[in-house]
């Protein structure tokens, strides 16, 4: 069975896969999947997200530099500290079931 972290944010419980890296010499959490995968919501509809991804449309720069902003410089989004994810809070971006149950009829 392979290795694997939970983590908990804002009531979303995710397991992080855990892979052996041979230069930090010990297993590191593999954010592959949240990259690869569909986004992951927080039970309130919002985007769990790796910090390093790039900033979307709606992004604001917390220190009002744009210049290569990710979701880690933008004030809609909360990352506990030592993590690479985040919750992304801006309510273009929450996920709505019901807005997906009437596009998909």
């Amino acid at each position: 069975m392979a290795k694997s972290v939970r983590v908990e944010l804002e009531g979303a419980v995710l397991d992080i896969p855990l892979r052996w890296d041979g230069l930090a010499r010990r297993e590191i959490r593999d954010y592959g999947p949240f990259l690869e995968g569909s986004p992951v919501y927080t039970p309130a509809g919002c985007p769990i997200l790796l910090t390093i991804e790039d900033a979307c449309p709606h992004a604001e720069p917390v220190d009002n530099d744009p210049a290569g902003i990710n979701c880690g410089g933008c004030r809609h989004f909360w990352q506990p500290p030592g993590s690479l994810l985040g919750v992304c809070h801006h309510p273009a971006r929450r996920w709505d079931g019901r807005k997906e149950a009437e596009k998909n009829g």
